[in-house]
């Protein structure tokens, strides 16, 4: 669940619910710029991961995108890929580890690789260096890829997150959430990390207050317990088996 201290720091912002809420996030895209060490210019936030989901596939899918999705996998990739009648490459494996070479030789020219790390539901998790990898090989076929790290911090041993080389690669965007790691779930919030590129075409097709002031000052809340994200992953590492 979320924080004890977020739920208390809320009940003082009730009196600020009628003023309409920063339709740029500034106050949590700073926040968050202290907390993955990303540039305010190169972090959006969304209405739930889900919403970024869309308005990624919205600016960057067409007819004529060839998309490659593992399988199986988080359904809501699929379902905003159709939507905007992307042509999806399915690839079929309960562990890509073990099918890695396979899958990075289907990854198409000029299009769209989605990769869920840790994958939902499966939980297998891929390393920093075969996510890098898929980067590496999708930028020289000028491919986009979109990294769900949406689990990312709740990995018990390993650290695999790809936000480090975030400035490195002008074709990555990931996929982060306040939903899993942070007991936000019904608040609906996530962000992105990106290109300024990408970054700036995600926030000009995004709709006006799109993040509710309670959702935004929830998650800035949040970032300030961050520390509590160690006890989930000491319950994790003791249940897992």
């Amino acid at each position: 669940g979320s924080h004890p201290g977020v739920k208390k720091y809320l009940k003082k912002q009730l009196n600020q619910i009628h003023v309409y809420p920063d339709s740029e996030s500034t106050r949590l895209r700073s926040n968050l710029k202290w907390f993955t060490g990303i540039n305010t210019s190169q972090i959006l936030i969304g209405n739930g991961a889900t919403e970024i989901i869309y308005n990624f596939c919205s600016a960057f899918v067409n007819k004529k995108s060839k998309v490659l999705i593992p399988c199986p996998t988080f359904s809501e990739y699929e379902k905003a890929v159709k939507l905007f009648s992307g042509k999806i490459i399915p690839f079929k494996s309960l562990n890509l580890n073990n099918d890695f070479q396979k899958f990075t030789a289907k990854i198409p020219i000029k299009g769209i690789v989605f990769i869920c790390n840790p994958n939902n539901p499966t939980g297998e998790i891929l390393s920093k260096k075969n996510m890098e990898q898929i980067v590496k090989i999708a930028e020289k076929k000028s491919t986009l890829v979109f990294v769900d790290e949406t689990f990312i911090e709740l990995v018990p041993d390993s650290y695999p997150s790809l936000v480090k080389t975030i400035k490195k690669y002008e074709n990555l965007f990931i996929l982060r959430s306040f939903t899993k790691s942070f007991g936000l779930a019904g608040l609906r919030i996530g962000y992105g990390l990106g290109s300024k590129k990408i970054i700036q075409v995600l926030q000009r097709i995004k709709i006006p207050w799109n993040v509710n002031y309670i959702a935004q000052s929830a998650a800035s809340a949040a970032l300030c317990y961050s520390d509590f994200l160690d006890k989930s992953r000491q319950n994790i590492k003791k249940e897992k088996s």
